[in-house]
């Protein structure tokens, strides 16, 4: 079962909404609300058809398709959204980018990365990842996982870039990029050019979805979506 709603946003089935930067972030946290058994979320990003565009710089497009989408008499009421995006560069400008297109958007404007603010029956709430006082971007959270689990290919990585010119002449964002690709073109052995938004479908998959790596934004999550708010 996925939790990922069409690009179009033709309805709302779930009284919660997860917004991501792109469907790498929206397949990996379709993978968590599936792990623990979080049904009453959807979760979508921003794309050419309802934004666009993607990342970023699509919120205040795709919050906007988000308010549109809840008017639907499809829809079930919405209780609740949550922006999920990269603290890269500079956290708090990241940050603020997401909170004012939620502004825009005439939702809730939270003044805190990390917080659950509530008005009038309406939750909304904005997560950095990799996570609180932290930047980089998913692959920088997914990396951790896979080096927690086999330390050694931190090491590998870690040579390969020497070699490759790779530690130096990139950015720490592009660095992780870099590094996620390797691995998934040396696990993913039957599609080694997989994507970040395609590797919950590999067998050979190098991030271990379990890893408590994730827990601090799976508890979020729950928190979150709890019907009574405390969770």
């Amino acid at each position: 079962m996925t939790f990922i709603q069409p690009q179009d946003l033709p309805f709302l089935p779930h009284p919660f909404f997860i917004v991501t930067e792109g469907m790498g972030d929206a397949r990996f946290v379709d993978e968590l609300l599936q792990l623990n058994q979080i049904t009453n979320c959807g979760v979508g990003c921003p794309s050419t058809k309802s934004a666009g565009g993607t990342g970023k710089n699509a919120f205040p497009k795709y919050t906007l398709a988000v308010q549109g989408a809840r008017t639907r008499v499809q829809s079930v009421p919405l209780q609740g959204l949550l922006a999920v995006a990269d603290a890269n560069g500079d956290a708090k400008k990241s940050f603020d980018a997401v909170a004012n297109a939620l502004d825009n958007a005439q939702f809730p404007k939270p003044n805190n990365a990390f917080e659950i603010v509530e008005a009038n029956g309406f939750r909304v709430a904005v997560y950095m990842i990799p996570g609180a006082g932290q930047t980089g971007t998913l692959e920088h959270l997914l990396l951790r996982a896979v080096f927690k689990k086999s330390p050694i290919l931190e090491q590998c990585l870690n040579e390969f870039s020497i070699c490759s010119g790779g530690l130096y002449s990139r950015d720490p964002n592009s660095d992780a990029k870099m590094r996620m690709s390797v691995l998934a073109g040396a696990f993913c052995d039957k599609h080694p050019w997989t994507p970040v938004s395609n590797i919950w479908s590999e067998p050979a998959n190098p991030v271990p979805i379990t890893s408590d790596e994730f827990n601090h934004l799976t508890e979020f999550i729950r928190r979150f979506s709890a019907v009574n708010g405390n969770g």
